[in-house]
């Protein structure tokens, strides 16, 4: 039987894959600049291995959320790690997804002080209530919104990184000799283990959003196809910003929104245009991760969904008043170290079980034809 798959359905799950992952680490440049270039010329293979590690556990979610068809979005946790030690897992992973948000909110405020020098608190109570009232209105047209955005946001990303790097490609010899001099903060342990960390802690970040995408889809094929290509274009767009920002390294590393100052020098006005852009970056994951944690104890459109929301929201405000480069460089290694772990049990609940569920059902074959065969022979005899 053939599974249906419809172009233009992949095409906005995507975008809203890619939109949940963008958040404001990844358009500010921040994250970019601490789990890649921060780590030198081999952060290029890095790139690579991120891709296709996005690629492939977005695939996985996707497909996953369309087997389940979860009722509560959160269970896609006890899916994977089991009853015994779901139910722990999900409170562990919620802590980390609010962890996320509050960075968002924080990136808003940073966001705005470095470019227009507006006030930081106007930045995050703006972002904040935007989240808040987006959230309100359920994940259906939550979709719609972020899967619009996500495209918009990851081609002027992309255009920014690859015009940044090609005006000035003669610069990353340069830069690959002055990069560790520089007093860069990035992640620890080297090339490949950012390259493997960052999208690990993107998993904790998109698994609740992306399975009940997933969920949507009009077959497993189409939801796994949703997942790989928003994983590609994730990947695609780290590589670009990637190479944006090591060709212009000594005017950006200092920088706390890197990608705005790449914006800027491109031109003025687009620094302004890239600044919105930043911000809707950042909407388009704070908005999610508000919406997963308000999920997790109640339904959409109740009472209780929006004073849930409400009070996440404010505590969000309070917390988010913090160094964003700090927050990053704390809360992003740790949620990745979660997201390892999560990644091993979704590969064995992908692999390991399916494969002993299919070993179990063959032998169950044979002993029924065996049987079957020992009835014939009884009949002739």
């Amino acid at each position: 039987m053939k599974e249906t798959v419809n172009p233009i359905n992949v095409l906005k799950y995507a975008g809203a894959f890619v939109a949940c992952a963008i958040g404001s680490g990844f358009a500010t440049g921040q994250e970019i600049m601490q789990f890649f270039t921060g780590q030198g010329i081999m952060s290029i293979a890095g790139t690579i291995v991120t891709a296709v590690i996005f690629a492939w556990i977005g695939g996985l979610f996707m497909k996953h959320g369309y087997e389940q068809q979860l009722d509560n979005p959160g269970d896609i946790i006890s899916y994977y790690f089991g009853k015994k030690f779901g139910k722990i897992a999900e409170y562990i992973f919620q802590i980390f997804l609010y962890g996320v948000y509050v960075i968002m909110i924080a990136g808003a405020g940073a966001t705005l002080a470095e470019y227009f020098g507006i006030n930081p608190v106007i930045g995050r109570v703006v972002m904040a209530g935007l989240a808040f009232f987006t959230v309100i209105l359920g994940l259906q047209k939550l979709t719609d919104i972020l899967g619009s955005l996500g495209v918009v946001i990851i081609l002027c990303a992309v255009g920014i990184g690859i015009y940044s790097f090609a005006a000035n490609v003669s610069a990353i010899p340069a830069a690959a000799a002055v990069i560790p001099s520089l007093n860069i903060t990035k992640t620890s342990g080297g090339w490949l283990w950012s390259a493997i960390l960052y999208p690990s802690f993107n998993a904790v970040v998109v698994i609740i959003l992306a399975s009940s995408i997933g969920k949507n889809a009009n077959s497993a094929k189409e939801a796994k196809l949703s997942g790989i290509l928003g994983g590609a274009l994730f990947g695609a767009a780290v590589l670009a910003m990637n190479l944006g920002l090591m060709a212009n390294i000594q005017e950006i590393f200092a920088k706390s929104v890197p990608t705005l100052a790449l914006a800027q020098k491109i031109n003025p006005v687009f620094g302004v245009i890239f600044s919105i852009i930043i911000c809707c970056g950042i909407y388009t994951t704070t908005v999610p991760m508000l919406w997963g944690n308000v999920r997790q104890v109640a339904k959409d459109g109740t009472l209780k969904f929006v004073l849930i929301a409400l009070g996440l929201t404010v505590l969000g405000l309070v917390l988010g008043a913090t160094d964003f480069k700090k927050l990053i460089n704390i809360i992003y290694p740790f949620s990745g170290y979660a997201g390892l772990v999560l990644m091993g049990f979704a590969a064995y609940r992908e692999y390991g079980v399916r494969k002993k569920t299919a070993s179990i059902a063959e032998h169950a074959s044979e002993i029924m034809e065996k049987d079957q065969f020992n009835q014939s022979s009884d009949i002739v005899a």
